[in-house]
């Protein structure tokens, strides 16, 4: 580091007189004797040491620094006067206390009040300081006998506030001189060196500017940098030392780049660049701290780089970084020590400001609603701390919070409003560009080696990626060759099974064409993953209704559907995580069932736990029946697309990822193929036609029970003049009939399916939902069948009563009886 030759010292703080002032005050009663004089000479000291320690120098000329001159000690002696002197590190409160009789004039003393002393019996001195401290955050309480103790008296009242703690009543801030504790900049660090008799004798121009070039990155420092800082033989090195306190060592692995040399232009990546801006101008006074976003939750899969990217925002803002999680308070004891714990970490972010708080693994916060019982006490009193301390920090400007989680789904819904979240941005795997722009720092390749390697990598997170360049390089070394590009390219391809790969592949791309079928969403980006594939979509608002939700199972189901579709089977790719496909397809059927009102149990709401209602046998096989339906629905939208579907598969498998540009032809393609497809009027030629007509026929023919129920509701049938059902039959004989018809079209159903199978037409997947409806049908006529057995209803009346009651008991609604009739015409188009 060098400082130019034409670099002049500011002035002087206007501060500095008063703190001279104080310091001699400080001095005066200590008497101690000088050292000799040749020592002195042989240490290389321009003189004798000073009789106070740098730490008590460095937090009595904070104090000036802050109040900035006798005219504020005055202001805070008058009688009735508030002060409050806030930001101070809890560690420094001590010292500053102990300097603080330096600051009054001879005949005042000072008068701590603290929470056990009793009521005061008499009026203090008019040369009393009443003072009180609050060294920890997260004691409020203790200061409430305190505060209003020192308001019941006409004595002035200092308030020393240790950072992030808070008065228990914001009422006497709203009328107090307040006061910020100082931080340390290079003008102290030089009165510092002034009063340690460390200035050097000439050049002290030159080295002043040099000070003041270690700090124009905006260092922020505490006492033990200073104090480390000091132990340099020269002024030089000493700015060495502090320029390079929050700076990473040279050759450091483990050092965070910076956000500028990140490659991509993803969402998060947008998020941090711009909260690093926003802290840019309120740093150079252009913005309020109010008008800035201050916090955000980058959320994804392990090993996405999420707490690297905040590291990146630090170095990027040059400011501290303090890290914490609920792992490492919890690590500190029981639950009185754990939050201590915690509110050390906010203190110290509080304290370093302007300073970057990361908080790892914030879905360890837990969820209150979903504690349990034995546990739930814990959770909250946790989670309400946590709130509180997030609110805060929110308060304290020059506190960016970044916080990062697997699993959003599990954190309580208070702690991630905006406020105390702003920003809330999925890190998905990476993509191939950002892959490139990490292989690009790690090996000198040609970049068509680059960008063939980062294609390959796709599916790997930065983590997996960081460890097989690590494995290859030991493998490489160990074989004693270079690392190049087929090397890599053989170990990152070792293990992977062509087969299993075109199968993730139609899975994803059986969801991509599905949700652009049905119009939900935009999708943005398929992948194949080490162990599985991702798809990305980004969905449109819905309103809610029932064809809103069955859309979603239909996408959710879309993966097995096109499994099964091109291969005869699926595999186990849709279960598994509690957000895989099967998880998330079920908790739809079970909330359409128990907590939206649009299922069998009408506007009942039956509460947030998935596992009781899930023991219910009827309410399983409701359940169950919505995904086979929403599979059978998502078969049928991809029959017509069967070429389209495999040959997307294949160059996702090629190419591993396929996103914007790359998805635009495919699903353009899709759209094209539905607008050519012919009307209901007009058949292909050369294909095998189903007897749809017929079939059609047969399957209306084969509700008579479901739609005298529905005749009996008044809610009007779907094509009423082919339903060979007088009103008053009796519902016992209609069902067997309906049973006895379904029967026959299940058998004309199979025989066919089983003949053109025989003759290589595999495009029989509408026979098979079908049947799979039939199937469910069969289920659901048994079960009225039974119902009505016990309590027979003759008349269009008491029917009517029997529906209702079937209706509340959870049995049967209309409503969905009218559902299963559109779905099968749906799966078996009109007659031309």
């Amino acid at each position: 580091m060098t400082a130019s030759k034409s670099a002049r010292p500011g002035p002087a703080p206007a501060w500095l007189p008063f703190a001279r002032t104080l310091l001699h005050r400080l001095r005066e009663p200590t008497g101690e004797a000088l050292p000799d004089a040749e020592l002195a000479a042989e240490l290389g000291l321009a003189s004798a040491p000073a009789a106070l320690t740098p730490r008590t120098l460095l937090t009595a000329l904070r104090l000036a620094a802050s109040l900035g001159g006798q005219a504020a000690v005055t202001a805070a002696l008058r009688p009735g006067a508030l002060t409050l002197l806030r930001g101070i590190p809890a560690e420094d409160i001590p010292l500053l206390r102990h300097g603080l009789p330096a600051l009054l004039p001879g005949a005042w003393r000072i008068r701590e009040l603290k929470p056990d002393d009793g009521a005061p019996r008499e009026h203090p001195g008019a040369t009393t300081l009443h003072l009180i401290t609050a060294p920890a955050p997260g004691r409020g309480d203790a200061l409430q006998h305190p505060l209003i103790a020192g308001l019941d008296s006409a004595a002035p009242l200092l308030i020393l506030l240790a950072a992030g703690a808070a008065l228990p009543d914001a009422r006497p801030g709203r009328h107090a001189v307040i006061h910020e504790f100082a931080p340390i900049g290079a003008d102290l660090v030089w009165a510092l060196l002034e009063a340690l008799q460390r200035l050097p004798r000439q050049g002290a121009a030159a080295d002043r500017a040099l000070l003041r070039q270690a700090f124009d990155s905006g260092l922020h420092l505490d006492s033990t940098d200073v104090l480390l800082a000091l132990r340099a033989p020269t002024l030089a090195e000493l700015a060495e030392r502090l320029a390079a306190t929050h700076s990473p060592a040279p050759g450091d692995a483990a050092a965070p780049p910076t956000l500028d040399s990140l490659t991509g232009d993803g969402p998060a990546l947008q998020a941090a660049r711009h909260l690093v801006e926003d802290l840019r101008l309120w740093r150079a006074g252009r913005l309020d701290w109010s008008e800035i976003t201050r916090s955000a939750l980058f959320y994804g899969p392990p090993g996405t780089g999420k707490s690297w990217l905040a590291q990146a925002m630090a170095a990027t803002a040059g400011v501290s970084a303090i890290t914490g999680s609920f792992g490492e308070w919890q690590a500190a004891g029981h639950l009185g020590e754990m939050l201590k714990a915690m509110r050390r970490t906010f203190a110290e972010a509080r304290a370093r400001a302007p300073a970057l708080l990361i908080l790892d693994e914030l879905d360890a916060v837990g969820h209150r609603g979903e504690a349990a019982t034995q546990h739930r006490n814990y959770l909250v009193q946790v989670v309400n701390a946590f709130l509180a301390l997030m609110d805060e920090i929110a308060r304290a400007p020059g506190v960016l919070v970044v916080a990062t989680c697997n699993h959003i789904e599990l954190i309580d819904p208070a702690v991630l409003r905006p406020g105390r979240f702003d920003l809330r941005v999925e890190v998905p795997l990476p993509d191939a560009a950002t892959l490139a722009g990490v292989l690009r720092r790690h090996l000198a390749l040609p970049e068509a080696d680059l960008a063939a390697l980062a294609r390959h990598c796709v599916g790997l997170s930065l983590a997996e990626c960081d460890a097989e360049l690590r494995a290859a390089r030991g493998a490489a070394r160990r074989a004693g060759v270079a690392l190049d590009a087929a090397g890599l390219m053989a170990r990152l391809g070792a293990g992977r099974d062509p087969a299993i790969d075109r199968r993730v592949a139609l899975h994803e791309c059986g969801h991509a064409l599905v949700t652009t079928a049905l119009g939900r969403g935009t999708v943005q980006r398929l992948a194949l993953a080490g162990s599985g594939g991702t798809t990305r979509i980004a969905r449109r608002p819905q309103a809610g209704l029932i064809a809103d939700h069955t859309d979603l199972l239909a996408e959710l189901m879309a993966g097995r559907a096109a499994e099964r579709l091109v291969l005869g089977a699926v595999s186990a790719g849709a279960g598994g995580p509690p957000d895989s496909d099967l998880a998330l397809a079920t908790r739809v059927a079970l909330d359409l069932e128990t907590r939206y009102g649009l299922g069998a149990e009408g506007p009942l709401w039956l509460g947030t736990d998935s596992a009781a209602p899930m023991r219910d046998p009827a309410l399983r096989a409701r359940c169950r029946r919505h995904l086979e339906t929403a599979e059978a629905r998502a078969a049928a939208l991809l029959a017509p697309h069967r070429a389209l579907l495999e040959d997307m598969a294949a160059a996702l498998v090629t190419r591993r990822e396929l996103s914007d540009d790359g998805l635009t032809p495919w699903l353009g393609r899709l759209d094209l193929e539905v607008a050519a497809q012919p009307s209901h009027s007009t058949k292909s030629a050369g294909a095998p036609v189903m007897p749809q007509a017929t079939t059609r026929r047969d399957l209306i023919a084969a509700l008579p029970g479901l739609a005298l129920l529905l005749s009996a509701a008044g809610t009007p049938s779907t094509e009423p003049q082919i339903l060979p059902v007088a009103p008053d039959q009796p519902p016992r004989a209609a069902f067997r009939k309906a049973r006895r018809a379904w029967h026959r079209t299940w058998q004309r159903y199979r025989a066919q399916d089983q003949r053109a199978a025989a003759c290589g037409f595999d495009a029989t997947e509408p026979g098979r939902a079908a049947l799979a409806r039939m199937d469910a049908l069969l289920v659901r006529i048994d079960e009225i069948e039974a119902r009505l057995a016990k309590t027979p209803a003759r008349t269009r009346a008491e029917l009517r009563i029997k529906i209702e009651v079937l209706s509340l008991d959870g049995a049967l609604r209309p409503e969905f009886l009218d559902d299963i009739i559109a779905d099968v015409e749906r799966l078996i188009p009109p007659a031309p």
